[in-house]
């Protein structure tokens, strides 16, 4: 699921459970605990404060149809539930429903709305542009098969949606640069990974990638230098990814050095998603579970800590140098 790593994505089913302190999730208006959408866990792990009275997700929607759903919510403003029933036909659970992005808005549903709303015709437009746009199947559906978590599909939707990665990660090459032998090294290192889909797998990672060798995907990765150490796949792997990493045109790769000392990523990595129009996203992963925020404070908060890892890290011209000459050193 992770840019930098899907080892965080369990096989089993996962769920989404509303925890009160991330992702907005809009409930109807008489919900009475305020609850947030947020972290993506296995089954049998409910940590919301809420969980007894909050109800289970059991899909995810689309990330697109969540989207719009949050424009729908933010138009309607003051408007209930009841009046927006009594003036559109559209049930509160329906409405409820497309608010939060558990189903997808038809065009009729939009114009209905928005013409409730007296929104404008410049955002109606191009709320219908996303309504047909989400319904044109992902380029990665044709890898993701039922075998595989929901939280991975969640995930790449996030990603294809977004027009700009930062990431700051410690001890691995991020997900979307990693070469096809690191990421069978990877997956080949795990003991909940089927080896059937290990193949699979590296295609998925290899299609990732292809979309930041295109251009389609600006990437700014900050790397520990201990990724570059740590001999995932032995000498020879590790080796190659470096020089790719160092001869890679649509992306700027930073090595983060040892000699930086107390530097303020220290401690926890993270990625900013960002999106043509939507806000960024703020991604974490912890070992069993990846989190997403949007919380525009601690977004902002982490907007100005990756600055100053960047500003910190080596230029990317000393990064490209030191990466081949480490690749030199490795396979002397």
């Amino acid at each position: 699921m992770s840019v930098g790593d899907d080892r965080l994505i369990s096989d089993r089913s996962a769920n989404l459970h509303h925890d009160c302190n991330h992702y907005s999730w809009h409930n109807t208006d008489n919900n009475p605990y305020g609850c947030k959408f947020a972290d993506i866990h296995p089954i049998g792990v409910p940590e919301c404060k809420f969980a007894s009275r909050c109800f289970i997700v059991l899909r995810m929607g689309s990330v697109r149809d969540e989207r719009i759903g949050a424009e729908l919510r933010k138009l309607r403003g003051r408007i209930t539930s009841r009046e927006v029933y009594e003036r559109t036909g559209i049930t509160p659970s329906k409405l409820s429903r497309i608010e939060s992005g558990f189903v997808r808005a038809k065009a009729e549903d939009v114009e209905a709305l928005t013409k409730l709303y007296g929104t404008d015709s410049p955002t109606i437009e191009r709320l219908l542009l996303q309504v047909k746009a989400a319904k044109v199947p992902q380029w990665w559906t044709a890898f993701v098969g039922p075998d595989w978590d929901s939280a991975l599909s969640y995930h790449l939707q996030l990603e294809t949606e977004a027009r700009r990665i930062e990431s700051w990660t410690i001890d691995l090459v991020p997900g979307l640069l990693q070469t096809d032998e690191y990421v069978r090294a990877l997956v080949g290192g795990r003991h909940d990974v089927d080896p059937a889909q290990t193949e699979r797998r590296i295609e998925l990672r290899a299609a990732r990638r292809s979309r930041v060798e295109r251009g389609d995907l600006e990437v700014w990765s900050v790397i520990g230098e201990a990724a570059f150490h740590q001999l995932v796949g032995g000498v020879e792997t590790l080796a190659g990814q470096m020089r790719y990493l160092a001869n890679l045109d649509h992306a700027t790769i930073q090595v983060m050095p040892f000699t930086a000392g107390a530097h303020p990523g220290l401690g926890s990595g993270f990625h900013l998603i960002h999106y043509p129009e939507w806000p960024t996203t703020l991604y974490q992963e912890t070992i069993t579970k990846g989190i997403y925020e949007d919380e525009r404070s601690l977004v902002e908060a982490h907007r100005q800590t990756m600055t100053r890892i960047q500003a910190t890290a080596m230029s990317p011209q000393d990064s490209q140098d030191w990466l081949l000459a480490r690749a030199d050193e490795l396979t002397r």
